[in-house]
């Protein structure tokens, strides 16, 4: 993975700098290899560009490509549809993210994009609602946390913020971020749309990042962002707003290692002598791919409870996996953190969901474990009881993590899951997840191996 992650960092600060490739050093890659790892990152279309620039022409590249290409034309057209029906409402609202990046880019269809992301008046949440569901999309998830996601099919996917950090994450962000309007500035060409300045723009990007770095880890696509982002805008940005601005998050640190990190092995194809630490950070950012690995988020919520003592840690976590904060709640449960009476009730709704785990789903996790690719943000990221199986191996990182319950429950688990998908039978499925869900909260076996497929 290391070498194909390099592989891949070369031929994209090829691309941003506009230089063509040493057909030398393309002859070493394996095509299939940087395939994956490029996906994996969604850099693929980006990456596309440089082989195409030294006369190489690969038909799964091409086509994934192409695939971007289009999925942008799409999300760019349809996201002004729903910005003008915004201001026909008179409603605020300010796109976000990679919407803003990637114009930023030297061929702006090339930063792949999974979804479009918009900050909106949150007084109007429902009448949102109302205008999303008249312009044809379903709400699949809705009053939930800080952002509904709403789809249509073929590839409409719009996140729609009414905050940019939930409490449940940071409250001294969701303070700093509670009055934002003050922030903003109003577009010149429309009545309610806005946008951040560019030292504002650039300390939202930097925590939001850090917060993927913190749960789950991020891939190379977020340093190659920050690196872009830069190339436009560094000599023009208030350097001293920007830090104070960080130390008030508590990411300056994060900022200068990563501002340094990104000009360094993206500024030009050839890599410079890295740090042992700056090495580390960069294969870190190779792993993770572009949404982080499970391993990552068991890690660091397990470091947070800070016990001497590996099976204190574990206990704590799996404690706190059953018996969670009320914060997770308000997050995830919002009727019950409203209705706190209920709320013994909880077990049984989250033992309920498991059985009634869509159809759509199980398809998704199917095609993904066959394809054997993760990277999708959505489809093929299946999550329930805090799995997240990314293609098969997702369970087995679990497992490692929690040590022999976590081993028992895999080997409880997994073997009926995997011959649920095997035969295509939606009711082994769920009596599976069903029976795993059980293991994993209840078991308190003994076991500390068992010898499990790849």
């Amino acid at each position: 993975m290391k070498q194909t992650g390099y592989d891949m960092l070369y031929l994209t600060a090829c691309a941003v700098n506009n230089i063509t490739p040493d057909s030398s050093c393309i002859a070493l890659i394996d095509p299939d290899e940087l395939f994956k790892m490029c996906q994996y990152h969604s850099l693929t279309a980006i990456v596309c560009t440089a082989l195409e620039s030294a006369g190489i022409s690969n038909k799964k590249f091409i086509e994934a490509k192409l695939k971007a290409i289009r999925k942008n034309i799409l999300l760019d057209s349809e996201r002004k549809k729903i910005c003008g029906t915004l201001e026909q409402y008179g409603i605020w609202y300010m796109p976000l993210k990679g919407t803003v990046l990637k114009e930023l880019y030297p061929q702006t269809d090339v930063r792949q994009m999974s979804d479009n992301d918009i900050l909106f008046d949150k007084t109007y949440r429902k009448t949102v609602l109302k205008i999303m569901k008249n312009l044809g999309y379903s709400a699949k998830y809705y009053g939930k946390g800080n952002h509904d996601v709403y789809i249509k099919p073929p590839i409409y996917n719009y996140e729609m913020h009414t905050e940019l950090f939930h409490i449940s994450y940071n409250e001294k962000w969701t303070e700093y971020y509670s009055q934002i309007k003050n922030k903003l500035i109003q577009d010149s060409n429309t009545e309610y749309g806005y946008h951040f300045t560019d030292e504002d723009f650039y300390v939202y990007i930097t925590a939001h990042e850090y917060k993927h770095y913190n749960i789950s880890g991020t891939g190379l696509r977020s340093l190659l962002d920050r690196y872009i982002f830069l190339m436009h805008k560094e000599k023009i940005l208030n350097w001293q707003y920007i830090q104070n601005e960080c130390k008030k998050l508590g990411i300056a640190q994060f900022e200068k290692q990563n501002r340094n990190l990104c000009k360094k092995v993206l500024s030009e194809p050839e890599l410079p002598r890295l740090s042992p630490e700056e090495k580390e950070l960069l294969e870190y950012h190779f792993s993770c791919g572009t949404y982080g690995t499970i391993e990552n988020e068991i890690t660091k919520r397990m470091e947070k409870f800070n016990y001497k003592t590996v099976s204190k840690t574990r206990f704590k976590y799996i404690f706190s996996r059953v018996f969670p904060s009320l914060e997770f709640y308000q997050f995830n449960y919002p009727f019950f953190y409203r209705h706190k009476i209920f709320l013994p009730l909880i077990w049984f709704f989250r033992l309920a969901k498991v059985i009634t785990i869509k159809r759509k789903y199980m398809k998704n996790l199917q095609r993904d474990c066959e394809t054997n690719m993760p990277g999708s943000k959505s489809a093929g990221i299946f999550t329930y009881c805090d799995f997240r199986l990314f293609g098969p191996e997702g369970l087995f990182e679990v497992a490692r993590k929690l040590g022999r319950y976590g081993y028992f429950a895999v080997g409880c688990f997994k073997f009926p899951y995997a011959l649920a998908y095997k035969v295509q039978n939606l009711t082994v499925c769920r009596a599976s997840l069903v029976f795993g869900y059980i293991v994993q909260l209840i078991m308190p076996v003994s076991y500390t191996h068992l010898t499990l497929p790849t």
